[in-house]
């Protein structure tokens, strides 16, 4: 089907003030981003409540190109939904001239099954000086089908037609479309703080920073190894997680920090019941750090309450307690089934549930602490010799992962 447009819809952008065009512009900047790679020449083009892309010259889209925008705006945040259509003169005999033209090889596939075609059209009257009202367009539309194919052939059908035609009526032109794309929803990101997500190779922090993308704020992503207690290839294996869900976004670094240094002065001096709780507050340190130094605005995990001990309420307030920065649990009250489920949507899925050792099971105590004390806590980090330096020092070995493996961070990357 030939199609010279596509219609982009917004829905939380169209809430916002004075400020809505900062929204749209990012929107727009992201959808450009996502689809360069293979389709050139895009034109976008704003319109109230509405993003118009097109070719130079109205040229039709390719059912390669297609396919490929369809796959890519689907996963653009910020989007709502959006429409394959043919857009023309907003009058009502080329609305009428476009939809015979393209619903004709539709309406005759259904037909030679031998059995009535089922359709119905929506008609949005944006532009209220046109003459017709949105009903007396449906109307039109529907009587000159049926002045087509016959009453025997095709019925009107509002809740489960074959066939949907819809047609938008605006101030300088018309646009016929067969097909609504669900997209992501939210709002684009860009539009919000970048934030640092603690990544780890589980299925559930792959969908917090999803979630977190969704409300506008682009994502560096930071993961603990445990390195020669846990293999390097379990970083690998984040990665390949971090790659997938930075198509969502323009690129977000995945940073690498080996803790098992760290660890060890925990095990070799602190109550074991406290190791997992510490060894967060540990994690939490040089997040903070590392926010600090790439102009980061928060840390985003993937804990839900009540999940494991070391997410109780009680336990998550004393982890928090460890920095200054703001923590966001974007998944703090879904169950694991709701995670599962968004987790398999975004393709992390498949990837997190390969087994693999990682750095919170290193030295797990068999019954770790679910109601930790901020004192009892504080007096246990108190026993770790040089606990400050330790933190530093892991600070400062951090890697910069890639598909080469880890290497050093370029002094760019973290420059004040």
């Amino acid at each position: 089907m030939p199609y010279n447009s596509i219609i982009c819809r917004y829905n939380e952008i169209a809430t916002k003030g004075n400020n809505r065009s900062m929204f749209e512009n990012a929107l727009i900047r992201n959808m450009k981003r996502m689809t360069k790679e293979r389709v050139s020449g895009l034109n976008f083009v704003k319109t109230r409540g509405r993003i118009f892309i097109h070719k130079n010259e109205f040229a039709d889209f390719s059912e390669e190109e297609e396919a490929y925008l369809k796959e890519r705006l689907q996963d653009c945040f910020g989007l709502d939904s959006f429409s394959f259509c043919i857009e023309g003169e907003r009058t009502l005999e080329a609305v009428l001239d476009h939809i015979r033209n393209t619903v004709k090889p539709l309406f005759e596939q259904y037909i030679n099954l031998g059995r009535p075609v089922k359709f119905r059209t929506r008609a949005r009257r944006s532009d209220k000086s046109f003459p017709l009202r949105s009903k007396e367009i449906e109307i039109e539309v529907a009587t000159m089908i049926e002045e087509m194919y016959g009453e025997n052939k095709v019925q009107v059908d509002l809740m489960n037609p074959d066939i949907s035609i819809g047609v938008e009526i605006r101030e300088k032109n018309s646009t016929i479309f067969l097909e609504t794309v669900k997209a992501r929803g939210g709002l684009p990101v860009g539009s919000n703080s970048p934030l640092l997500g603690m990544l780890s190779g589980g299925i559930d922090s792959p969908v917090a920073c999803t979630m977190a993308m969704k409300r506008g704020c682009r994502m560096d992503f930071l993961t603990f190894h445990s390195y020669p207690y846990t293999p390097l290839e379990s970083v690998q294996k984040v990665w390949r997680i971090a790659k997938i869900i930075n198509r969502f976004q323009p690129h977000g670094v995945l940073y690498a920090c080996n803790l098992s240094e760290v660890q060890k002065l925990i095990r070799d001096n602190c109550d074991p019941k406290f190791r997992t709780v510490l060894y967060r507050r540990m994690m939490m340190r040089i997040a903070s750090k590392l926010c600090k130094k790439c102009h980061l605005y928060g840390i985003v995990t993937g804990e839900a309450i009540g999940q494991v001990a070391s997410q109780t309420v009680v336990n998550m307030s004393v982890i928090d307690r460890a920095v200054p920065d703001l923590i966001v649990r974007p998944l703090c009250g879904m169950d694991k089934l709701e995670t599962i489920a968004r987790a398999e949507d975004i393709g992390t899925f498949p990837i997190s549930i390969e087994p693999m050792a990682d750095s919170c099971t290193v030295f797990a105590p068999p019954s770790p602490v679910i109601h930790a004390k901020l004192h009892f806590i504080e007096f246990e980090e108190s026993k770790i010799p040089n606990m400050e330096e330790a933190v530093q020092k892991a600070f400062d070995e951090i890697k910069l992962v890639t598909d080469d493996g880890l290497t050093d961070i370029p002094s760019h990357e973290t420059d004040d």
